[in-house]
């Protein structure tokens, strides 16, 4: 449930996993796998920013926003960023990082930002999803069937038609994946956001979906 997610993801972030994944965000990878890891988060981070454009001045929401790259990317670019982690070690090394122009930090749970209306054009879930429960994917479902940004991009990681031949030689923190017809389903079931645009990027050890949805208004009020 949500007032559990901080200490499981704690628990998640852990060993290995977290020695991954410091390794992947901060950008200095120590095995190939890691490093395509992180070739693949540029391309994804590329690939997002040509999405959002024009990006100066929009307001935007970045949940789960780990150590920051991403956030700094569209602070760069003139974004009014507000980047957001339920782990306070992950949001006090990207606050080290950020210069005068870099974007509000904050430890917090996504979705009570979400909730907020009226406070942001976009809301970027980056490889969020496949860390939530059932419960907690549905909960974040009900704040987003309430939340009026305009847009909602998801990036989350996809099976590979290859991973069975390589997935033992893959450190855990790159396996997990999500289907990408239930998780559109589900969005499109549960909230008043529908599909744009999807691309995949992919690199030898990852594989994502980047989903843009935008707000229908004719569902925004609850109309069928």
């Amino acid at each position: 449930m949500t007032q559990d997610l901080p200490s499981r993801l704690r628990a998640l972030y852990s060993g290995e996993w977290e020695e991954v994944w410091a390794r992947i965000e901060r950008e200095s990878p120590a095995t190939y796998w890691e490093e395509n890891a992180v070739l693949g988060r540029i391309d994804t981070y590329r690939a997002l920013l040509g999405r959002l454009q024009p990006i100066a001045g929009r307001r935007i929401l970045d949940a789960g926003c780990g150590r920051g790259l991403m956030a700094q990317r569209l602070a760069a670019q003139g974004a009014r960023v507000t980047a957001v982690d339920v782990l306070a070690d992950h949001v006090s090394e990207a606050r080290e990082r950020v210069g005068e122009r870099g974007p509000t930090l904050a430890v917090a749970d996504c979705k009570d930002l979400i909730a907020a209306r009226g406070a942001f054009d976009d809301i970027i879930l980056h490889e969020v999803l496949e860390e939530y429960t059932a419960d907690e994917t549905r909960e974040l479902l009900r704040v987003l069937a309430r939340a009026d940004a305009r847009r909602v991009h998801l990036v989350f990681k996809q099976p590979q038609q290859w991973g069975g031949l390589i997935r033992s030689l893959l450190p855990a923190a790159l396996v997990g994946t999500l289907d990408p017809v239930a998780v559109l389903r589900s969005f499109h079931r549960n909230t008043p956001y529908r599909l744009a645009h999807q691309e995949p990027v992919r690199r030898r050890s990852y594989h994502v979906q980047m989903v843009e949805l935008t707000l229908q208004e004719s569902l925004e009020h609850g109309d069928p």
